[in-house]
């Protein structure tokens, strides 16, 4: 049967959220579920890919929109915004990208039609990478998992695994550390929690880049870190990946490393939702 995908809204804890959903209908019993959580380019067509091939796996997959605010998009946030701000930000030094004052230099260089909605919209994605941004995000995530555990009828009582990607890595592994009955969590070349290790209770699974220093350079910490405390943490660093190696829409793409990753993943999640 082939692969069914919608936008639903849905109420939590902490307000009204929107998420995409995928799954192989129909869904006759509940399913295993694996949250799929976003980059900075938001739930776009990237990440409904990624979350309608965890569906094709057998799961349940559902993209929690991030950027959403009660259940809706802001418009400097909106998918066609994101591409173009996405498309500027890979023309330009990748040093430039969290430089306010260099991101300005390479963006006076733009006419102005089009230099003032890139500005916008990315002033609205680097203004959430904040803690405050970030707290928010992990409440959408706690939010949709708790919701896909004990309410969605496709996956109620079912075991709730995530998997994220650059600032979703990070989040995926965040998850760990608030929801006690979390199933698993996979990093793909996020940055890890520096702090609730001690209340991680299931396994962790990292992906990460020889040459990306800034975040795989923080991994061996964290990995002794988790044996102190006695976590389950397994990692592979792909010595000549560059940071999203798995996003097939970027020029960092390595086919041969995604392919390995995505296999590791697919047993990981078979063994920590059965």
């Amino acid at each position: 049967m082939p692969v069914q995908a919608e936008w639903i809204t849905f109420t939590g804890a902490h307000g009204t959220h929107r998420a995409y959903v995928a799954s192989i209908e129909p869904v006759a019993a509940p399913r295993p579920c694996v949250l799929v959580l976003q980059e900075i380019w938001g739930v776009e067509a990237h990440i409904q890919d990624v979350t309608r091939r965890f569906a094709a796996a057998g799961y349940v997959a559902v993209a929690p929109d991030l950027f959403a605010v009660d259940g809706a998009r802001p418009e400097a946030l909106d998918e066609e915004r994101l591409a173009a701000a996405k498309k500027f930000l890979h023309a330009i030094p990748h040093s430039s990208w969290f430089s306010p004052e260099a991101r300005e230099k390479e963006l006076d260089a733009l006419p102005a039609d089009r230099r003032e909605p890139i500005r916008e919209t990315l002033n609205a994605q680097f203004g959430m990478l904040n803690p405050e941004g970030h707290a928010r995000f992990a409440d959408i995530i706690a939010d949709t998992a708790d919701y896909m555990r004990n309410r969605c009828d496709k996956t109620r009582g079912m075991p709730v695994a995530s998997v994220g990607f650059c600032m979703g890595g990070a989040l995926s592994a965040v998850l760990a550390t608030r929801d006690p009955l979390h199933a698993g969590s996979v990093m793909f070349y996020g940055r890890p929690p520096q702090q609730g290790i001690e209340r991680i209770a299931c396994p962790v699974l990292g992906f990460f880049g020889g040459e990306d220093p800034n975040i795989t350079n923080l991994i061996p910490a964290f990995a002794e870190a988790m044996k102190l405390h006695g976590k389950t943490f397994e990692y592979v660093v792909y010595p000549d990946a560059r940071h999203a190696f798995f996003n097939d829409t970027n020029p960092t793409y390595h086919a041969a490393h995604a392919r390995d990753a995505f296999a590791r993943t697919l047993d990981f999640l078979l063994r920590v939702t059965k």
